[in-house]
Order: C-alpha cells, then sequence, then structure tokens
C-alpha cells in the first residue's frame, strides 16, 4: 500500500499544475490612462475566476505568490506593455487553484517559461528593537491589510508583516522577531522628500518598536527564461 501511495504522487502534483481556466481572454489594456489605476494593477477574485488587470510582471507576482524582487530576467516590455485578463472556472476553486490556473494561462498565452534559483542577496531582518513590540493583539477573523505610499496597516502575523515589508522595501524581509500570533501593525512615515517627518526606519521602531537589520542570506528566485507577448483575443 504504500508503495501505491509513493507512486500516485507525483501524478498528483501533475494533475495540479495542469490545472487551467475553462475560458479565458487576454487582452492589452490601457488602464494607466483610467483615473483611479495608480497601484499599477487590480484584481477581482471571485469564487470560479479570476480577473486581473497589469503587466506581466505583476501577473507572475500574483500567480507564484512572490515580490518584484524574487523576480530575475524577462523581456523589456515585462513591466511596461499591460493587459486584461479574464478567466473563469466551471466549478468553485480554492486560491490555491486560482494561481495554478493563472500560471497555466501564462505559460500558455505568453508562451512564459521560468525556474527557480536559490541566490545569496542582500536582505533585511526584522528584529525586536531595543523595549520590544509596541503591538496589540489582533483577531485571527478580522485579518486585513491595506498600504500607500506613506503608510502601512493591517491585522495579520508577522511573516505577513515581514512580506508586505518586503513589497514597501523592495528588498527581502526574513521575520526574526519570534512574535506568535496575530497582530495589528499600523505604521506611517513621511515621503522621502519630506524631512518633517520620521523615516521608515525610525517610524518602524517608534511605532511598532521592530527594527531592520543588513545582511545577505539565500533568496529564492524565479527566473524567466522565456516570454511572448500575447495574441489577441
Amino acid at each position: 500500500m504504500m508503495k501505491l501511495a509513493i507512486a500516485l504522487c507525483p501524478a498528483i502534483l501533475l494533475a495540479q499544475s495542469a490545472a487551467s481556466f475553462d475560458v479565458a481572454t487576454v487582452k492589452p489594456s490601457d488602464a494607466l490612462k483610467n483615473a483611479g489605476f495608480a497601484s499599477g494593477w487590480s484584481i477581482v477574485e471571485s469564487n470560479d475566476g479570476l480577473k486581473i488587470t497589469g503587466n506581466l510582471q505583476t501577473f507572475i507576482k500574483y500567480a507564484y505568490s512572490i515580490d518584484d524582487v524574487q523576480i530575475s530576467g524577462g523581456p523589456p516590455w515585462l513591466d511596461r506593455d499591460f493587459y486584461e485578463i479574464n478567466g473563469k472556472a466551471a466549478r468553485q476553486i480554492t486560491v490555491e487553484e486560482r494561481k495554478q490556473m493563472l500560471q497555466s494561462l501564462l505559460s500558455d498565452r505568453f508562451q512564459l517559461a521560468v525556474h527557480r534559483e536559490t541566490r545569496e542577496l542582500p536582505l533585511y531582518s526584522m528584529v525586536l528593537a531595543k523595549g520590544g513590540a509596541k503591538l496589540q493583539r489582533g483577531d485571527a477573523a478580522t485579518r486585513s491589510s491595506s498600504s500607500g505610499a506613506t503608510f502601512l496597516r493591517g491585522t495579520m502575523d508577522s511573516g505577513a508583516w515581514a512580506a508586505a515589508l518586503t513589497s514597501t522595501l523592495h528588498r527581502t524581509v526574513i521575520d526574526n522577531t519570534a512574535l506568535q500570533g496575530i497582530w495589528k501593525f499600523d505604521l506611517t512615515w513621511a515621503a522621502d522628500d519630506n524631512t518633517a517627518g520620521p523615516s521608515l526606519f525610525t517610524a518602524l521602531q517608534e511605532q511598532p518598536g521592530l527594527k531592520m537589520e543588513s545582511t545577505k542570506g539565500p533568496v529564492q528566485v524565479l527566473v524567466i527564461d522565456h516570454a511572448e507577448k500575447p495574441s489577441n483575443n
């Protein structure tokens, strides 16, 4: 029985990775011309599909659950040309299935080929500042996050906070706080050209009681081997 279970595992994994939308369209988008589209992408998730507008780089970030700093290579238009993807499944799907389906679509429509590597890169180690954390306990049922040019807040665990700071700092942040459970995080800082308020690093120490230590370490990177612009459909 054990041998049978082991033999079936590769087939199960292959079936999962081959998951695809039953109906999907990809078309060029002029979203950046629309007012309010400052973030560079938008996404609407449903129980049976996904509508996402952005560039290939943002599609990869969502599909593979990574950030910009973990993407290497790619064509010149990777973060320049915008598209709208609308995919529908014939059944309800999970978050992970939705991402797998987008991976399949990118492979099919963008001819995307990638591989993973582990590289030694600069990163930040997030630790407790002197005096410890200045945080309130949060409720797991109210997990949330929001961000802007000079703020980052939410109710999450410290690992998710590190991931959010990775996007803000454009460098991988590793959680070494040893904080357990869900916490309420609230961080505001001054813009780079404004000397009237604290920098992000100062605000981290003064507000949630955390600090960043520069170091180097292994970071998993997704390397783009090939990509093509999709045909209109």
